[in-house]
């Protein structure tokens, strides 16, 4: 019988880890263009602040590898949806309240944690 139970729990792990990982990767490839798209030309391709417009920026865009270490994904909601400003950070950093939905910033915050997970 626990042989049973245990091969159950087993497969029904699995399957909720594969079905989490076929939607993270569809996400994870949505999020990518997202940040191409809103954030590397300031942050750069890699997070690193490096992006086009940096040169011109004063402030600098932050590193997203070191800045976004112990940030929560509800400090980077806020962050995205309210600007810089509403975290005390550069008020250059824009607001994507509007023009990114709740689930493309989601999927974006899990992008950039990547960032800061791989450093």
């Amino acid at each position: 019988m626990r042989k049973l139970y245990f091969k159950q729990l087993l497969l029904v792990t699995t399957g909720f880890f594969l079905t989490n990982l076929a939607v993270s990767s569809a996400y994870g490839q949505e999020a990518k263009q997202l940040y191409e798209q809103t954030c590397a030309m300031c942050h750069g391709p890699s997070g690193k602040g490096d992006g086009p417009n940096a040169q011109v920026l004063q402030p600098k865009p932050a590193n997203l590898a070191t800045a976004l270490k112990g940030k929560d994904a509800a400090y980077l909601t806020k962050l995205l949806k309210g600007g810089g400003a509403s975290v005390g950070k550069s008020p250059l950093m824009p607001s994507y309240e509007g023009i990114l939905n709740d689930e493309q910033i989601r999927s974006l915050i899990k992008y950039v944690q990547g960032f800061a997970a791989a450093s």
